[in-house]
């Protein structure tokens, strides 16, 4: 079962880390996260995850012009292409 702040964290890390790296502030992301990926499955992947040494997870997707990729250990990496 899955803890129920791990969604909401993730999504915060994933908003908070596209912002940064376009150089905006979380609010003035227009993509909806939920319209891009479902967070709940996603969340369910990366508790999997860190919990076995066995499973490597990286999970890529598009947001808000920038290219994010999500890691069994929890991290969040946005990069806008040039």
């Amino acid at each position: 079962m899955m803890n129920v702040g791990t969604a909401d964290n993730l999504c915060w890390n994933i908003v908070t880390t596209v912002a940064e790296e376009r150089g905006v502030d979380p609010e003035q992301i227009d993509d909806r996260l939920y319209d891009v990926i479902d967070v709940e499955s996603l969340a369910r992947l990366v508790e999997q995850a860190d919990r076995t040494d066995s499973m490597d997870l990286s999970v890529s997707f598009r947001m808000a012009g920038c290219f994010v990729t999500v890691t069994g250990d929890r991290t969040v990496r946005a990069s806008a292409p040039s």
